[in-house]
């Protein structure tokens, strides 16, 4: 029987979940949760348009007849769901996971999973009490080029990491506010953290230097530039620079992680959502390995499955994975404004 699923939050993230859960034979879409009904008419239209004549009217009919509510605890009492999607902005984080977690339902959380350490910690702590699936949207995650780099890299001794993310503003306001975005690194270079995380080690400590500069010279609550030193659990050392001021350009090195361990160095140019090269360097040559896999796609089925099977483990971007990525993007946040060395307590 297909998983009957519900999104709140119909914004531009979840555009993108749609457009592949729709084509999922495993699920269909029957409910809509946003606080602006217009905006979620407006992205149905947008991925009906899109996916018809490509995806099966039966996925497609559900999600065309599904309604449309402004309170996510009244379609959660009122609709037949099995998970969630909640494709939410930083700050809204909190009441609507305790009530759908109150109401039993499986929950995939759009990164980054709140604002607040302890919060998150919580809302980790209900879903295992009541012993239920939590994902999160770290879609790099399920990308072939994780088993890849793993495989190369093998048991080599890494030294150090660079990892960059240069980009412009996105133009909505609430970006600009640190207490509704959280900043750069918490919402967006999280990708970058998370893939470190994953591929070499948790994060021990953090020492940053952040600057208002160009971007947010008039509303100045976040950093448009930062640059951070890394000490991981390991022992490796590395940097993540990220900026939000490059919108026009930027040079080819800056746009991914770069991994240095004993006799190679890894590459992984580009970011989540885009097709990506692998580089490996050695002292016999360059060769390069391109990946086009759709990861939010294999996510987005991970979590559909893991659901309808009862298999938690097919989830590889857990709640409790987010919280330990949160913690390490909070510390950043903190270094940046002290100025200090920052120590991760990244259990959750």
């Amino acid at each position: 029987m297909a998983v009957r699923v519900g999104f709140v939050g119909v914004g531009y993230i979840a555009k993108e979940h749609l457009k592949r859960v729709l084509t999922d034979p495993e699920a269909r879409v029957v409910a809509l949760c946003d606080t602006e009904p217009a905006a979620a008419e407006a992205t149905r239209a947008s991925v009906l348009e899109k996916l018809r004549g490509t995806a099966p009217e039966e996925l497609l009919t559900p999600f065309a007849k599904a309604p449309v509510h402004t309170d996510p605890v009244r379609m959660f009492q009122e609709e037949r769901l099995d998970a969630v999607f909640l494709c939410l902005p930083p700050f809204a984080h909190g009441e609507v996971e305790f009530a759908a977690i109150e109401a039993g339902l499986p929950l995939l959380v759009e990164k980054p999973v709140a604002l607040d350490l302890p919060l998150a910690r919580e809302i980790s702590g209900a879903l295992r009490a009541k012993g239920l699936i939590g994902a999160a949207g770290y879609q790099s995650r399920y990308s072939q080029i994780v088993p890849f780099v793993r495989e190369t890299l093998g048991d080599r001794t890494i030294a150090m990491t660079l990892a960059h993310r240069f980009t412009k503003l996105p133009p909505r306001d609430w970006y600009r506010h640190q207490d509704r975005s959280g900043g750069q690194v918490v919402e967006m270079a999280t990708h970058q953290v998370d893939l470190l995380r994953l591929l070499v080690s948790d994060i021990s400590t953090v020492y940053v230097s952040g600057g208002r500069r160009i971007a947010t010279r008039e509303t100045s609550e976040i950093f448009d530039a930062s640059v951070a030193s890394l000490t991981y659990a390991n022992g490796a050392v590395g940097s993540l620079v990220t900026n939000m001021v490059s919108g026009h350009g930027n040079p080819a090195y800056a746009r991914g992680i770069h991994i240095i361990a004993d006799g190679l160095t890894v590459s992984i140019l580009g970011h989540e959502g885009e097709s990506r090269t692998v580089e490996v360097v050695t002292a016999d040559g360059r060769q390069e390995r391109t990946f086009a896999d759709d990861s939010m796609a294999a996510q987005d089925r991970a979590f559909v499955r893991a659901v309808r099977d009862g298999r938690p483990e097919l989830v590889l971007a857990s709640y409790e994975e987010a919280v330990r990525t949160l913690a390490t993007t909070l510390a950043h946040q903190e270094s940046a404004e002290t100025g200090q060395p920052v120590r991760i307590d990244t259990p959750a």
